[in-house]
């Protein structure tokens, strides 16, 4: 079974579309588990209408406000299906898309180096346009660094896990804050697990202005030491240069002392060499 995860936070108007989509499916083996996050604009009781239709299995949770990863959080440990499938309340689903996911997790179930499938999305108001850029090619494993990084992909994809896998990786949750980039998590998975790349369209995206895409610089600086993790796990991947002076950016918004930053990352050399221009661009950068 597939669970159909969509965090929700205010969403009531953008939610109808996606459960649209999920009537249009070729398969009923499904649910729909939904975790608000504090919403204020009625989604519950529109959520409790949609249940009474009883046309589709819907799991609905409600918790306090805690930001969209704390959210993911709750929906991993609630979920009931072998495969985890994450989309956003203001996107939507291909129709007849949830049997050929079906389909494409049976090629990789035996292969425990496979974490899940990639897929393409493309843009709801443009369906024929790719957002970023396709895989090398159908079929391609490698790790989620490598996939962005060595082949020069770009883009949101739709990623698919494996339940058990995907539970193995919460999001870290930061006093104070309610974002990290999820590329933190992504990157954690790429230690052990792989993903294979289908350059098959699964969903339709859409980037709403008061949405995390449109707002990331101001999303990530209000929430700053989640990046400063971000950029100092990145560094263990690749020993950039840029890796520490983000986390060093970063950590200066977060209000880290000099000593902290110092003592937190292992390039010691280039954290001092990096941290007064690093404040510069700190008093500079908007």
């Amino acid at each position: 079974m597939i669970t159909v995860f969509t965090p929700s936070w205010n969403r009531r108007n953008t939610l109808t579309g996606l459960y649209e989509t999920l009537l249009k499916q070729d398969t009923k083996d499904f649910e729909w588990l939904i975790v608000d996050d504090g919403s204020k604009d009625n989604t519950e009781e529109y959520i409790r209408e949609l249940q009474k239709e009883n046309k589709i299995k819907i799991n609905y949770i409600y918790k306090e406000n805690g930001g969209k990863l704390s959210a993911y959080n709750v929906g991993l440990d609630n979920a009931k299906g072998d495969i985890f499938l994450c989309i956003d309340s203001d996107d939507i689903l291909k129709e007849n898309v949830l049997k050929r996911i079906e389909s494409d997790f049976k090629s990789i179930s035996n292969n425990e180096e496979i974490a899940g499938i990639m897929y393409v999305q493309n843009y709801i108001d443009n369906k024929e346009k790719t957002i970023g850029t396709l895989f090398p090619s159908d079929g391609l494993v490698d790790t989620y660094y490598n996939i962005y990084n060595k082949h020069k992909v770009s883009g949101d994809k739709l990623i698919v896990f494996k339940t058990k896998i995907a539970k193995e990786y919460h999001f870290p949750i930061i006093e104070g804050e309610k974002f990290v980039p999820e590329a933190l998590v992504y990157n954690r998975v790429s230690k052990k697990h792989k993903f294979m790349c289908m350059n098959y369209v699964t969903s339709y995206k859409e980037y709403l202005q008061d949405g995390y895409s449109n707002n990331y610089f101001k999303l990530v600086k209000r929430n700053p030491l989640g990046n400063m993790l971000y950029y100092r796990e990145l560094f263990d991947i690749k020993h950039s240069t840029y890796n520490v002076y983000g986390y060093l950016l970063f950590g200066i918004y977060g209000k880290k002392k000099f000593r902290e930053l110092l003592k937190e990352h292992p390039a010691k050399i280039r954290v001092c060499l990096l941290y007064i221009p690093t404040i510069l661009v700190s008093k500079i950068k908007k």
